[in-house]
């Protein structure tokens, strides 16, 4: 009964109903008839028997009948060891009738009834004879059959006898049922489509919604509620896991400070910039994190973000240490002011990770771009673009770049989170972080979010730092 569960709702209801209007009116008249004194089970059987007895009947060329039994007819009647057949025309047994039981009537004459059944005597034996006309191409003939016991292969008579008159009975019912039920329960179902909806609109960032129980049906409802109680706990889980993301964050944020300050107040250390370069990782890494936590909590507010000062100024401070490693970097926007709506400290940290990685990839002696454009027409957005000429991304690791903690071995310097971290701030942001080969080698990094309220001012002059 599998293919039964993979029905819809409507479909098994109707399988349901046409089993209960069709099936139970059979059962009922079969039932009926083990008790009836009017319809038995021999009248079924003999209707069987007289069907393959009509099939049997040959006529020569002046119109003379006889019998020649069909293999249905024989097999029908090697099941049955008392049953006998016999045809009449005009009171006088035709060829192929049996010849014991045209005996047993030869008292009746001529006169035989044309319905009914008659108790006759036969050798070994009396036995009860099933009376009927023939009708159409046997009109005139009369079907006597004797020893009819029900069989399973008599109920396609019984369904022949009795469905013609159950189906203008029942019929009419049946195809207002098969009208009428996919309306009612299309309209009681419209509150789970709407569940279903919601429920395709939660996500990790969304666990605050919850799906409608109002006018669900009621056997629906304990798993509408089911559903709610398991996103409770799962917001309930997250929100614990911010927290300590938050905190756990928040306090490295003190260390990290104390070592960047101690380090800047030994100038002459050897490698000194290293150290530098690494501690700004840390400090960068811990920023991202409470970032993102503090979008988690508060989500994307009101405010207009100017991203070219912004961006020129996350440039300059990665300047110096871009210039300490050989590296050169430049900035170029086409505008002189692009606003887009969200956080800005998020904002400042997906981009500072992108320059980061950029410069760790870029060969010594190259250039880092970054690019800032937006789009006023199509599409409404605003591209920051980071441009490397290192090695690049190979195309069967581009589809975990963006995977927390996922890095090529363990040979690859960071710890797996900036880009992860970064992808994460645009899709809050209601936009997207996408990877493309840089022409020539290395990779290229662009940030797109939508545009804000402001008024993208058209670009004076174009500034840039390089090294």
């Amino acid at each position: 009964m599998a293919w039964f569960h993979t029905r819809s709702l409507t479909a098994r209801l109707l399988l349901l109903l046409v089993i209960v209007q069709a099936g139970v009116p059979i059962l009922g008249m079969a039932a009926w008839m083990l008790f009836s004194p009017y319809v038995t089970w021999t009248d079924v059987a003999a209707a069987s028997a007289e069907r393959l007895v009509a099939a049997s009947l040959r006529r020569d060329g002046s119109g003379h009948a006889r019998l020649v039994p069909v293999p249905a007819l024989a097999a029908y009647a090697a099941q049955r060891p008392g049953f006998a057949y016999a045809v009449f025309q005009d009171g006088v047994p035709i060829d192929g009738s049996d010849p014991a039981l045209a005996a047993g009537l030869a008292p009746l004459g001529a006169v035989l009834p044309d319905q009914g059944q008659i108790a006759v005597r036969l050798p070994g034996g009396r036995g009860t004879a099933q009376f009927d006309a023939g009708s159409g191409a046997e009109a005139g003939l009369t079907f006597v059959t004797v020893g009819n016991a029900f069989h399973a292969n008599d109920l396609g008579g019984f369904l022949r006898t009795y469905l013609p008159a159950l189906v203008p009975i029942f019929g009419p019912s049946l195809l207002v049922a098969a009208l009428a039920v996919p309306l009612f329960v299309h309209r009681p179902m419209r509150p789970l489509r709407d569940a279903a909806r919601q429920a395709e609109r939660i996500e990790f960032t969304a666990l605050s919604r919850r799906l409608p129980g109002r006018g669900v049906p009621a056997e629906a409802l304990p798993l509408v509620r089911a559903v709610n109680a398991a996103l409770d706990r799962l917001a309930d889980g997250a929100e614990r896991q911010r927290l300590f993301h938050a905190n756990a964050a928040h306090e490295l944020r003190t260390p990290v400070a104390i070592l960047q300050a101690r380090l800047d107040a030994m100038p002459d250390l050897a490698r000194g910039h290293e150290l530098r370069r690494d501690v700004t990782r840390i400090a960068l890494l811990v920023e991202q994190l409470l970032a993102v936590e503090r979008l988690g909590a508060c989500g994307i507010g009101p405010d207009q973000v100017d991203l070219v000062p912004r961006v020129r100024a996350l440039v300059a401070d990665c300047a110096p240490l871009a210039l300490r490693s050989g590296r050169g970097l430049a900035f170029v926007p086409d505008k002189d002011s692009i606003f887009v709506p969200g956080d800005a400290r998020a904002l400042d940290s997906a981009v500072a990770n992108l320059i980061d990685n950029a410069l760790r990839a870029e060969p010594a002696g190259g250039t880092v771009e970054v690019y800032l454009r937006a789009d006023t027409g199509v599409t409404e957005a605003a591209e920051i673009i980071v441009v490397d000429h290192g090695p690049g991304i190979a195309a069967e690791d581009r589809p975990f770049v963006f995977e927390p903690f996922w890095r090529k071995d363990e040979r690859t310097p960071g710890t797996g989170l900036g880009l992860a971290i970064a992808s994460d701030v645009a899709t809050r942001h209601g936009g997207s972080l996408n990877l493309a080969e840089t022409p020539g080698g290395g990779a290229t990094f662009r940030l797109s979010l939508p545009l804000g309220d402001g008024t993208a001012r058209p670009i004076r002059q174009v500034g840039a730092i390089n090294g």
